[in-house]
């Protein structure tokens, strides 16, 4: 007998790709349940499960920066104190590193991270947590079904208290754009295009810019409650921002952005963080 439930939770994350970089994913979370049919003609108490699995994901997977620790150019190291650091060296020559605390980064034993291996982990680390009676669980990690203009951002927020602290956490996020009242989906993919794959850095975050080799990148580095964060990203990734990186500010800021653009338009930005949930700001930039 299986038992499933669709969308369980969301998970939002950064994940580290060998080509493209750090890139920023939200995934919706389906489980599938096998077992036996016990005294009460159940295979198992549903909302105990559905619970273990969301807290487990909450603590292991949301809101860190997974890496392929089988990539033979994946460089994992356990620092003193409860730090990690994880860097990667390209073929061409470029470099990505983060060092955080344990808790930010997900080690996955595989060589490139996709919602499929992500999932089949997540199996194996969670089958001895659930009830006996459960013979088996599958998970399956999918994206947002639409086809809205999206984004998929990484970064980090200092003063959270929570995980959003972590320096390289991220979404993959739609965006909606009007123009004086109308949907204006030029403006949304206009966007979409800007952020492809980015990193949204603080600039009282930026520790300086690093030259090496014939490369750019920009270090960045804080303290925030869970320790101290520390990011050496390649600079054509990165897009700098005066303010944090908030869903608020994020909206305002592609509000102004367009506005300046878009002269006497009023400009409504709808900047989703994630899935299901974001802010709204309105600009106009009259001449």
């Amino acid at each position: 007998m299986k038992l499933f439930v669709k969308n369980l939770t969301h998970v939002d994350l950064s994940y580290f790709c060998p080509t493209r970089g750090v890139l920023g994913e939200s995934w919706q979370a389906d489980i599938v349940l096998t077992g036996k049919l016990n005294d009460e003609s159940m295979v198992c108490d549903f909302s105990i499960v559905k619970k273990m699995i969301k807290q487990w994901l909450d603590a292991h997977l949301d809101h860190t920066l997974a890496i392929p620790a089988g990539n033979p150019s994946t460089k994992f190291e356990e620092l003193p104190e409860g730090r990690v650091s994880f860097s990667f060296e390209h073929e061409n020559g470029q470099r990505f590193q983060c060092n955080a605390p344990r808790q930010a980064i997900s080690v996955l034993p595989v060589e490139q991270i996709t919602p499929e291996n992500a999932a089949s982990w997540v199996e194996k680390q969670i089958l001895d947590l659930l009830p006996a009676e459960l013979e088996a669980v599958s998970v399956k990690f999918h994206s947002e079904s639409t086809n809205e203009a999206q984004y998929q951002y990484s970064h980090g927020l200092k003063k959270h208290d929570g995980n959003c602290q972590r320096i390289a956490h991220g979404h993959r996020s739609v965006i909606e754009v009007y123009r004086n009242g109308e949907r204006d989906r030029t403006l949304e993919q206009d966007w979409s295009t800007r952020w492809k794959d980015i990193y949204l850095g603080t600039q009282d975050d930026l520790v300086g810019i690093i030259e090496e080799s014939h490369n750019r990148y920009h270090h960045f580095s804080y303290v925030a409650k869970q320790g101290l964060f520390e990011l050496i990203i390649r600079s054509e990734q990165v897009y700098m921002l005066p303010c944090d990186t908030t869903v608020e500010s994020l909206s305002a800021h592609i509000a102004e952005q367009l506005a300046e653009e878009n002269p006497n338009d009023m400009i409504e930005v709808h900047a989703f963080e994630g899935i299901g949930k974001g802010a709204i700001s309105e600009f106009k930039v009259s001449k």
